[in-house]
């Protein structure tokens, strides 16, 4: 009888081992998970303009550059299905590669028109590539462009090679069209070539400044 006893006090001790213990905090205060202090991670935040009307949501902080406010990466659904990202920050929206250096390229001389070609070297993760060309001011584009054209690609996004098509101009990093001399420009000596885009239209005329994430 006693044996008995012992045993199965015995299997109790084991059994209470066993048992999982609560997390313990560590010695900095810290979440019991190994996170680092301080509040946790915020979810799925969204960005609207100045009436309340949502742009889309964040895919990240862009904090890449100290020197400058905060932005975003923001996911930006398109009408006729799919997205694609942008930059927004409070005065502004951008795309993730901005047009100059023979970036933005139109065959007509005064980038008029619904088509352009944009050289993008490494597009986005996202089902439809964009590009957005801030119209005003060279100095003040950051703050009070008049206009920022969205043009886009189709789903799903064709990269070619522009062959033999000639393009009288391009869209500056100044904020405006420029002309090429004639006979015009030939995209020449680059592999990846780039993709074609349609417009969209004014993201200034759709969402009112300043713009604020919640």
């Amino acid at each position: 009888m006693r044996t008995t006893w012992i045993v199965a006090a015995l299997l109790a001790v084991s059994a209470l081992a066993q048992q999982p213990r609560p997390a313990q905090m560590p010695p900095g205060g810290g979440p019991p998970d190994g996170r680092p202090p301080g509040p946790p991670p915020r979810c799925c935040a969204k960005v609207h303009d100045a009436n309340g009307k949502l742009i889309g949501d964040v895919i990240r902080w862009d904090d890449r550059i100290a020197s400058y406010p905060l932005n975003a990466m923001v996911r930006y659904p398109l009408k006729g299905g799919g997205d694609t990202v942008l930059i927004v920050g409070p005065e502004h929206i951008r795309s993730t590669q901005e047009p100059g250096g023979s970036i933005a390229l139109f065959t007509t001389p005064d980038c008029s028109g619904n088509d352009m070609f944009a050289m993008l070297s490494w597009p986005p993760l996202v089902k439809r590539y964009s590009m957005v060309l801030p119209e005003g001011s060279a100095s003040s584009l950051l703050i009070n462009a008049t206009h920022a054209w969205l043009f886009v690609t189709d789903w799903p996004p064709a990269r070619v090679n522009p062959g033999a098509t000639v393009f009288h101009s391009q869209w500056g990093e100044s904020g405006a069209c420029v002309p090429y001399p004639a006979p015009g420009y030939t995209v020449t000596g680059v592999p990846w070539g780039g993709f074609w885009m349609h417009k969209a239209g004014d993201l200034y005329a759709m969402f009112k400044r300043p713009f604020y994430s919640e």
